[in-house]
């Protein structure tokens, strides 16, 4: 069953035991985890080897609580638009956390064989996707389309053990100003 427009979270253990089937959702992303695919936001992606996301970490997709007016976190985004903004500066704030291993680790120039890209530190959808482990995954596209003013802030994923100073959902602000020589 696809439920579109709940606003309340949702977490159902095996609705079908035919199926595996688990449905995560938070407002309006759209999340479950079938026996052979993981569905995030209407995008299927197959399962295969890789797959380590699990429905507890699935449900923190579109919380965003950056955006609720009494977070601290939505005080803090004020704040840093507020000191870089002009008519040119853009901010990304609910771009999807899928991205691929290019956009994570490859672009960023994270060598093939760097620890940061085990199974063990990030939630795989599969061994091409995963759950951005820090904002600047965005960065490189969002060059490429002509930006050099911009913000993104949004939720990062990482296989952290929880303690008093880490849990495997946090927030990140990235904020990029390109310039030139003559600019400096």
């Amino acid at each position: 069953m696809y439920f579109k427009h709940l606003n309340k979270f949702i977490f159902n253990f095996p609705v079908n035991k035919s199926t595996s089937r688990l449905i995560c959702k938070y407002s309006t992303v759209h999340c479950e985890i079938l026996a052979n695919k993981v569905v995030i936001a209407e995008k299927e992606f197959e399962k295969d080897h890789m797959t380590n996301v699990t429905p507890k970490i699935l449900s923190y997709i579109g919380k965003n609580l950056h955006l609720q007016k009494t977070n601290p976190l939505n005080h803090l985004r004020k704040r840093i638009v507020e000191v870089m903004g002009n008519p040119l500066f853009s901010v990304y704030d609910q771009l999807l956390p899928v991205v691929n291993l290019n956009q994570n680790f490859d672009s960023l120039l994270v060598p093939k064989n760097h620890v940061s890209r085990q199974k063990s530190d990030n939630y795989y959808i599969n061994q091409n996707y995963l759950l951005r482990a820090h904002t600047t995954a965005h960065q490189t596209e969002l060059i490429q389309m002509g930006l050099d003013n911009f913000l993104v802030v949004g939720d990062v994923f990482r296989r952290d053990s929880i303690d008093s100073s880490h849990y495997p959902v946090f927030h990140q602000v990235d904020a990029v100003r390109l310039c030139s020589k003559h600019d400096v």
